[in-house]
């Protein structure tokens, strides 16, 4: 966190979004040193651990700031895949600027988890980019959407996120695309993932101010040592971009494209259908450990000291043991499990009123 704070005066920015920062104490030390290099305003969750891991850095006052939540997943998913305990969501700032308002959305949508699951959370993050979408279209102001997106170009969350909100890829847009998870990171050295590019930076005209891409680069992707160890700042580079902000008509908020709109149903319906699958397992799961713990806590109630008193209380330490895991998946397949149905079935049905007509501008 020091050595990204020591190399925020280079870049010389007018704001910067971060991800992943989850301690109150890793945010602190880029806010100071933010306020160092003139990033006189900020935005960051309060929250001790976790809240999101988002941090904005402004030079431009911060008119007003709107924090949403994903409501996906809304189970927790393995302990192992934590991403539902980061509270992770997306904020809009609203940044004041000498051309005028501009809008900077930063966003960390799920993690793929790729080795482990077959599905890689793509659902998940379809679900996250209609909530997206969502807040992009309350607004007629230029914007500008940059974060972690855990996707490639070639992916349909890519091609679903364009659709649904007219985003243009900065780095596409200026024909400067690069990498920005790259074997040559000392995080990476041991991976067999090629390089790629998951980190975006998105832009879109307002009604009355256009936004053009200039450039992009890759920027803190250095190596360099600590403790006598190679390192870098991030096991991500990060993603630098310039941009002409022009007083004139621009194309606004788009029409969402009906390919798309299809596209993110379909794969609703994927993960709907994966939820329905996990509340019938975790329920399956829950019937056999609490009927283990049941069968295992019977006994007479004998007090000798005896080898069959003794085995008695073993089992009953057995079914409590067992009564515990019967417990949690009860909890998974009777409140968690409704809760992520109803909100598959929430973001469906939001994302059939993106055919309609646009929702009130909200400022």
């Amino acid at each position: 966190m020091r050595a990204i704070g020591d190399g925020l005066e280079a870049l010389d920015v007018d704001a910067i979004a971060f991800q992943e920062l989850w301690t109150a104490e890793s945010r602190g030390i880029l806010v100071r040193a933010g306020r160092r290099v003139g990033l006189d305003h900020s935005w960051q969750s309060r929250a001790a651990i976790g809240g999101s891991g988002l941090l904005v850095l402004s030079r431009h006052p911060i008119e007003s700031i709107r924090f949403e939540t994903f409501s996906l997943p809304a189970r927790p998913p393995r302990l192992d895949h934590p991403d539902y305990y980061g509270g992770k969501g997306f904020v809009r700032a609203r940044l004041r600027t000498p051309e005028g308002i501009v809008n900077l959305i930063d966003t960390h949508l799920h993690a793929r988890y790729g080795n482990d699951v077959s599905h890689e959370y793509r659902a998940y993050r379809i679900g996250q980019i209609v909530q997206l979408a969502m807040e992009t279209l309350r607004t007629n102001e230029p914007l500008i959407v940059v974060g972690d997106f855990n996707i490639r170009p070639s992916d349909p969350e890519y091609r679903v996120l364009q659709g649904l909100t007219g985003l243009r890829d900065a780095a596409a847009e200026s024909d400067t695309p690069q990498p920005s998870i790259t074997r040559s990171n000392p995080y990476r050295s041991h991976s067999s993932k090629p390089d790629r590019r998951i980190d975006f930076i998105f832009v879109r005209d307002g009604v009355q101010g256009r936004i053009r891409s200039q450039t992009t680069r890759i920027v803190f992707d250095e190596v360099f040592p600590i403790a006598g160890e190679k390192n870098s700042y991030s096991d991500h580079a990060g993603v630098w971009a310039e941009f002409v902000l022009e007083s004139a008509p621009g194309r606004g908020r788009p029409v969402p494209e009906p390919k798309a709109v299809r596209m993110a149903s379909q794969l609703l319906a994927q993960g709907m259908a994966e939820a329905q699958r996990h509340r019938e397992s975790d329920r399956l799961l829950a019937g056999a450990g609490l009927g283990a713990a049941v069968v295992a806590t019977l006994g007479g109630r004998d007090r000798r000291i005896s080898r069959r008193r003794l085995l008695r209380n073993t089992l009953r330490g057995i079914g409590i043991v067992g009564l515990t895991p019967g417990i949690g998946f009860s909890v998974l397949s009777e409140v968690f499990g409704p809760d992520e149905l109803r909100t598959f079935e929430r973001l469906d049905a939001q994302l059939s009123m993106m055919s309609w007509p646009s929702p009130d501008i909200v400022a």
